[in-house]
């Protein structure tokens, strides 16, 4: 994981005095101002890659309190692709719901929350749900920003580090 986030931060960084150069020209109807591209693109350089994502978020939830191998294998890749090269993942569920979990027309909310509490207790790991949403298959991504949406209203209430990881992910979602 740390060579991962070295040779991306090191790629990133090769490309500051390319981004530094940019501009943007917002072109409104009474004036033109151009915008350094990048103060457009905040955190482009500080980008994390989703497989550190995915550790990071393991362990800032309540998952935690269990071994992630115990619970995911990892299909790994380290090869040269395009003269760049690319180190990386895909999570492999050792356990899988019986039902995949899609945002259906109609579903409230709550009725959400009841069937990711469900799957979570089917597969024994807490907030599974979560991470059998990052890899798109098992749980509807859209059902994952229904219920981001549910927390911010107020509508819905998961543990705060839970909510926190969650809305993080919603805010700049990460899939595999």
């Amino acid at each position: 994981m740390a060579r991962r986030a070295r040779i991306d931060a090191e790629q990133r960084q090769s490309q500051r005095p390319d981004l530094e150069a940019r501009v943007i020209r917002d072109v409104e109807p009474d004036s033109a101002r151009d915008t350094p591209f990048q103060r457009a693109d905040r955190g482009g350089l500080e980008f994390v890659p989703r497989e550190n994502r995915f550790f990071a978020d393991w362990e800032r939830s309540s998952a935690c309190a269990q071994r992630i191998f115990d619970h995911w294998s990892f299909d790994i890749h380290d090869l040269e692709h395009r003269g760049r090269r690319e180190i990386g993942f895909i999570p492999r569920p050792l356990k899988m719901p019986a039902e995949k979990l899609l945002l259906e027309e109609g579903i409230s909310v709550h009725g959400l929350m009841e069937r990711t509490e469900a799957i979570d207790a089917e597969i024994g790991l807490p907030f599974a749900c979560f991470f059998l949403m990052t890899h798109g298959y098992w749980v509807d991504p859209d059902a994952g920003h229904a219920i981001a949406d549910g927390l911010r209203g107020g509508r819905v209430r998961l543990p705060n580090h839970e909510a926190a990881v969650l809305l993080e992910w919603a805010a700049r979602p990460y899939l595999f």
